[in-house]
């Protein structure tokens, strides 16, 4: 799968990656070094995301069949003000907290009902009902500006969304604290596990390694949060098939991928597939047709 791409925000925000939150594999190379995180620039957030891999389908009215469903689900990773100097892979995924707000007021105006993982795993499990033209909100790795920017919208229009948090971010510049995420939980957004370090977990060679991202994040944001976590985020969208029966074993209800396919099924419960929000009104009114 081609690798996706995050970037930094503006150094009048200073972002700095701080060491402790990568946790280090050197031999293998999965992770990177404290050295690596403490020099990464400030405007080059392009190790966290995923790209732009495929281009969103146009939505179709939802309808459920043999436990399928065309829903989509959005990934949102950066929401902030933009700067003259961001990088071409901030660029690409970034949205301001205006386009937001307008992507958020759309979806309510042309009839879309916001829904969270719950509610499709309910539907493909059990064929509870969904409501008519659903849409998913998630957003992904945990950064501050999310907080910052993007709660306040959610808020303003009711939307319940889930945020995808790899653990060992919590509580450090740049991220969300303990104390923001437990907000979050309390206007109801739902809070899913994105990993314990964010490496890409198809090169991690040792089982147990492996283990340990995908098992360790959940019990770690459970005990940290007092909540129940249930569904997880591929780190990048990348995964094998064994990884997706590991995080089955951990306990998670499903998973989310990326690369679009414009439905959902209940064979692919824990390979979701998903795609980067548009980054404009424009394409956003495109890719979800008022119908």
């Amino acid at each position: 799968m081609p690798l996706y791409s995050i970037g930094m925000p503006h150094r009048d925000h200073l972002y700095p990656l701080l060491a402790a939150f990568c946790i280090v594999n050197a031999a293998s190379g999965i992770f990177l070094t404290q050295v690596q995180a403490a020099h990464i620039s400030q405007n080059d957030q392009s190790i966290y995301a995923e790209g732009i891999g495929t281009s969103p389908a146009t939505f179709i009215r939802a309808t459920s069949s043999e436990g399928t469903i065309n829903l989509p689900i959005l990934v949102y990773h950066i929401v902030r003000p933009s700067y003259p100097d961001d990088s071409e892979a901030v660029r690409a995924i970034a949205l301001t907290p205006e386009t937001f707000d307008a992507e958020m007021q759309y979806l309510a105006e042309a009839g879309y009902h916001i829904v969270l993982f719950s509610d499709l795993e309910d539907n493909l499990r059990n064929n509870k009902p969904l409501p008519t033209k659903p849409i998913l909100i998630s957003f992904d790795d945990g950064w501050g500006d999310q907080f910052t920017y993007a709660f306040p919208i959610l808020k303003k229009y009711k939307y319940p969304a889930t945020f995808f948090i790899f653990t060992n971010s919590i509580d450090h510049k740049s991220f969300m604290s303990l104390n923001e995420l437990r907000e979050l939980i309390a206007a109801g957004m739902v809070i899913g596990s994105h990993s314990r370090s964010h490496p890409y977990l198809t090169k991690i060679p040792d089982s147990a390694d492996l283990w340990d991202e995908i098992y360790t994040s959940k019990i770690t944001l459970e005990k940290r949060l007092g909540i129940t976590i249930n569904q997880f985020a591929y780190p990048f969208g990348q995964y094998t098939a064994a990884i997706a029966m590991l995080v089955e074993k951990a306990g998670y209800r499903s998973a989310r991928g990326d690369y679009y396919t414009g439905e959902q099924k209940v064979s692919r419960l824990y390979e979701l597939s998903a795609l980067n929000a548009p980054t404009t009104l424009a394409l956003f009114k495109k890719s979800f047709p008022a119908r």
